[in-house]
Order: C-alpha cells, then structure tokens, then sequence
C-alpha cells in the first residue's frame, strides 16, 4: 500500500478539479453510484462528454480517492457506465481532513452485499433521475435545490410516547427548494424483499414519530413519506397495508413506481400531510 502523508493530501486537496470534487462528494453522500449514473448527473450528453466522464473517474479510481466495487451493473457490456464507485481510502482521508471529523464506518473501500449494492443503486437512481427532470426543459419544471441526504444523515433519534429511545430510519430525505417554497420527503426504496409484517412495522414506525410532535415543532411540518417500488403488483401490495393504518395516518404516505419517482416527488403536495 502507498501511504500518502498529511502534506501530499493537503496539495491532493488543493489540487483537485471541480468536477472531480464534486464526483468525490456524490459518492460519499450516495454512498454507491454506478459510472453511467455520475455521468448523466454531472455531464452533458454525447461522445465527447462520456469520454471525459471516464477519463475523471478511472482518475479517481487510480488515485484511490474513488473505489470500485469488483461487482458491475449489467456486466462486461456495460463498459465503464457499469461500474460501482464507493468512497476510497485515499478520498476518505481526505475527506477527514478537510472536515476535521471521522467519517461513518463503511464509508471506505469495501465490498458491501448484493442485497445492500442493488438498494442504494436504487436510491442513487432516484437522486439522478430528480435532477435530469428538474433541467429538462421539455417538462417546465422550475428550477430548485436539492438537498438529498441518505440513511444516516436522514435518521431521527427520539423517545418514543413512552420514553424508551427510538429511531426512524428512512432511506433518504429530500428537501426541494422552489420559488421560495421548502417541500420536504423521506423515502422508502421497496425492492419487493421485505413481507407485509416488516412494511407495516415501518408505517407504524413513522405514525409514532409523527404523533411526538417532535418534527412538527423543529420544522413547521412533518414530510411525507414516498414509497416508491418496482412494479404495479407490489405497489398494490403496498397500498394495501397503507389502508389498513387509521385513515389520519393514511394521509402520510404516498406509493409509487421508483420509475416515475421524480414525478411524484415533484408533486405539489409534498411535505403537507
């Protein structure tokens, strides 16, 4: 192993291209993101820019600042769009350094399960997919901030209505700022894995942390929570046990296809239970 001194990661740190940074911090906030999905965040379309896309991450890759996973999406064919980056040790240090502060275990070069790669690819999609239909300008949708945290930086800590300690544990949340206008979600990436049992003990989750009041009196309101799935079966599913809540812990939720995720994130009602 290179080791790389405190000197050489401040000139790395000082050193790195705007593009490149702004690749180095998606992965650390996304945890997992496949190269085509860098890509159509952070590049315009075409020939030249997938190559120039390739040449910033293979960059990374060889610097240790990006990692990538020995798994691909989609195999071989998939060339270098396939490939999984994580945060790399190098990009983990450096990271560290600039901030101060430890980051997260499991924010450095590891090979994490199928199960956990395929979720937060799924949650990854989601974060792309809101900013390519915010800038197409096919759609009219005004321009707005994103502010996209996953798993940890979206938890909330409390006690509970009986003062045992408690956490909510969405996958993501989300904060859209348009127009001067804040809409707020958390969002539950249902990969069709988990029973009816598991679901409903996360819905019940989300109606005792509502019923606190704690988020409420932080913020001014509390988030809705989308659950978006893959297909129209499993969504019915879902609606089910959504309908079998009480009817004013119904109205916290919204179903949907992780398809048409963004759609439903810009939606009007989002954040206004």
């Amino acid at each position: 192993m290179i080791y790389v001194t405190h000197a050489q990661l401040l000139r790395l740190g000082r050193e790195l291209a705007p593009q490149r940074r702004r690749l180095l911090q998606a992965v650390h906030e996304l945890r997992l993101a496949t190269g085509g999905q860098l890509r159509r965040r952070f590049y315009e379309s075409g020939a030249s820019a997938a190559r120039l896309a390739r040449l910033d991450l293979a960059a990374l890759h060889e610097a240790r600042i990006l990692h990538r996973l020995e798994r691909r999406i989609g195999g071989v064919r998939a060339g270098s769009s396939g490939f999984i980056y994580a945060l790399g040790p190098i990009g983990r240090r450096l990271l560290e350094l600039e901030r101060g502060e430890g980051l997260p275990r499991g924010s450095g070069a590891w090979e994490p399960s199928i199960g956990f790669v395929d979720h937060a690819l799924a949650v990854s999609e989601v974060w792309v997919g809101l900013h390519e239909h915010l800038r197409d300008p096919l759609i009219g949708a005004p321009t707005a901030d994103i502010d996209f945290r996953v798993e940890q930086a979206a938890w909330r800590s409390y006690l509970d209505l009986h003062g045992a300690p408690a956490m909510l544990k969405p996958d993501a949340e989300l904060r859209l700022t348009r127009g001067g206008f804040e809409d707020r979600w958390w969002l539950e990436v249902d990969r069709a894995t988990e029973r009816r049992t598991t679901i409903r003990r996360k819905l019940d989750a989300y109606a005792a942390y509502y019923r606190t009041g704690i988020e409420q009196q932080r913020s001014g309101l509390f988030p809705l929570t989308a659950w978006l799935t893959v297909s129209h079966e499993r969504a019915r599913v879902l609606e089910e046990v959504v309908g079998e809540l009480p009817k004013n812990e119904r109205r916290l939720f919204r179903v949907g296809l992780l398809s048409a995720g963004a759609p439903l994130l810009l939606s009007s009602d989002g954040g206004q239970p």
